[in-house]
């Protein structure tokens, strides 16, 4: 027997329809990448918020625990989204298999060639003690391995999830759309001031939006090389971490404000141009790509 809805009823109906799958966008019958983009990115900010904004105005003991917890959300809504939509789609085993002795050497040491340059000035100035660098880095071991954790289980979310559903936009609106997600998401430490020594809180908040836009095609080219593996983008997110705790033991000199932060960005700035100038090459026949295009490390690859 069919049934008919009366015409003054259907457009009631029509809106309640829609009204339901506004509430519900996500079904394991009714998905698209894009859908999945905004459920990952409005479910990471409000469970990462949910821990941050307390635990970023909180003491140091429960305000770091705090932290910690709120840095595990990407990962926890990626295993919700997966078991909710039974896509299962991350292949965790094959990350290993993409990674090289050389990728990881690349990871590894970015963070100290992307902040070089204010390792330069202040040992210009003087105000850099190296062997005590050395000292405090080793002393700081443990605190390394929990940024790796901390890291990964960020990256499964960032670079192995989201990442690969935006593969269809172009390039830099990719980088673009990530870096401005991931400043957002940061959001609660940025206003709570947690790295932030210098008195101008409207040069740190700007030198933090620029951070976020320049740095994030580093991680999501490491991740793109591994075919979208979080390991290498998640060493490199740790060692910037650590690298700037370890920095910041040699006293007061904010390497994202003031003159500091000017030599920060601006390097990001040049590094992106090498960057994406590669890109470019890499669109020329493989005859005409030379050998230092070939064997440098930011070449492209696959």
């Amino acid at each position: 027997m069919r049934f008919d809805v009366p015409r003054p009823y259907q457009s009631v109906w029509h809106v309640k329809s829609f009204a339901m799958k506004l509430t519900f966008p996500l079904s394991p019958q009714s998905t698209t990448p894009l859908r999945e983009v905004v459920m990952f990115a409005v479910l990471t900010i409000a469970l990462t918020w949910l821990f941050w904004l307390p635990g970023g105005v909180l003491p140091a003991g429960i305000g770091n625990l705090l932290l910690g917890i709120g840095s595990f959300a990407p990962l926890a809504v990626v295993v919700f989204l997966e078991i909710w939509l039974q896509k299962f789609s991350l292949a965790p085993l094959s990350w290993w298999k993409t990674i090289s002795a050389r990728g990881v050497a690349v990871a590894a040491l970015l963070p100290i060639f992307i902040l070089m340059p204010v390792f330069m000035l202040r040992f210009n100035q003087g105000t850099l003690e190296v062997g005590k660098l050395f000292s405090n880095a080793l002393g700081m071991w443990f605190s390394l391995i929990v940024l790796l954790i901390l890291a990964f289980a960020e990256e499964i979310g960032w670079r192995a999830y989201l990442l690969p559903r935006l593969k269809t936009l172009p390039l830099y609106l990719t980088n673009l759309f990530v870096g401005l997600l991931w400043f957002v998401w940061q959001l609660p430490l940025v206003f709570a001031g947690r790295y932030n020594t210098s008195e101008n809180f409207g040069a740190f908040f700007a030198a933090m939006f620029f951070y976020s836009l320049l740095i994030t095609p580093f991680f999501n080219r490491l991740a793109r090389r591994a075919d979208y593996s979080p390991i290498l983008s998640a060493i490199l997110r740790a060692g910037l971490q650590f690298t700037i705790a370890v920095y910041f033991l040699q006293g007061r000199a904010d390497p994202l404000t003031d003159i500091f932060g000017t030599l920060t960005i601006g390097w990001l700035f040049i590094l992106n141009l090498i960057l994406f100038s590669q890109l470019w090459q890499g669109k020329k026949p493989p005859a005409e790509i030379s050998e230092l295009e070939r064997v440098m490390p930011l070449e492209v690859g696959s």
